[in-house]
């Protein structure tokens, strides 16, 4: 039996109760208890327990940006995602690593990428251009969750 969906923060909510909200609702999405999801978020760096993720899903602890990635990482998503009024289902939207020539790693939501004539990879959603970069300094490109 799946469970249902659950709402995003209501519009014009804060960004900490957004980000509750929706790290609450891909929780559930994924089928993750609370203590499955502190265990992935402390293997992506940042140590947190279980206490800690019910406080996070119930607005009673502040999300600094070392969180938030980790969160976005544990979750299989974006800190754009996570601090977005209006979530979009993923349907669609692929999260790709996009790893460069001096190391750094890029994680970009996006539904379509190509290359231009000039040299650029692209990343759209919606048809809008989300991310961009210089061929080449991508080392590679992975869709998040392959191996």
């Amino acid at each position: 039996m799946t469970e249902p969906q659950v709402a995003a923060a209501p519009t014009g909510a804060t960004p900490e109760a957004t980000v509750s909200a929706n790290v609450r609702r891909l929780r559930k999405n994924l089928g993750l208890s609370q203590t499955a999801l502190a265990e992935r978020v402390t293997k992506a760096g940042v140590p947190l327990g279980d206490m800690a993720t019910w406080s996070i899903e119930n607005g009673k602890r502040r999300i600094n940006v070392d969180d938030l990635y980790a969160l976005a990482e544990a979750l299989q998503t974006t800190p754009r995602e996570l601090l977005s009024a209006q979530p979009r289902s993923l349907g669609g939207v692929q999260v790709f690593e996009v790893r460069f020539d001096g190391g750094t790693v890029e994680r970009v939501a996006a539904d379509r990428v190509e290359t231009d004539e000039r040299g650029w990879l692209n990343f759209y959603e919606q048809e809008q251009r989300v991310f961009f970069a210089s061929v080449a300094r991508v080392l590679c490109v992975r869709v998040r969750g392959e191996s």
